[in-house]
């Protein structure tokens, strides 16, 4: 009888773990980034427009004196257009003005992905963001 209950505990177990789990999304993974593109990401509105656009979203708290600087910052154009995984690549010499122009680069919307073959890739890029603060 002992050893009946033994096997029945044994078997019951192995079912449990054969089973696959249910609920759990699958986990989404990313394509890789293209290194050399056929066609690079871009934005479609000209860099006037987004030199525009980062001098009109950028946000800084009062720093006193005049200070200038520039902030290189790396991230990834996604398939979609949108921006991913920015960080500094080159900092300004200010923490502040280095967060600043990642968090501003990652509001950045509206990108023409990179293209192979006529399909859209991912791809890295860089925009260095000019500081001047008077």
């Amino acid at each position: 009888m002992k050893s009946l209950f033994l096997l029945l505990c044994i078997l019951s177990t192995l079912c449990l773990h054969a089973q696959k789990k249910t609920g759990q999304p699958a986990k989404k993974v990313a394509a890789p980034v293209c290194d050399s593109p056929q066609e690079r990401a871009y934005f479609p509105y000209g860099q006037d427009s987004l030199d525009h656009y980062i001098k009109a979203h950028a946000h800084f708290r009062d720093v006193g004196d005049k200070i200038a600087g520039r902030a290189t910052v790396v991230f990834i154009v996604e398939t979609n257009g949108t921006i991913v995984n920015a960080e500094i690549l080159s900092g300004s010499g200010n923490k502040d003005f280095d967060d600043e122009a990642v968090r501003v680069v990652k509001t950045i919307s509206g990108w023409k992905p990179a293209k192979n073959k006529g399909k859209p890739v991912r791809s890295s890029d860089m925009l260095s963001v000019v500081f001047q603060v008077r």
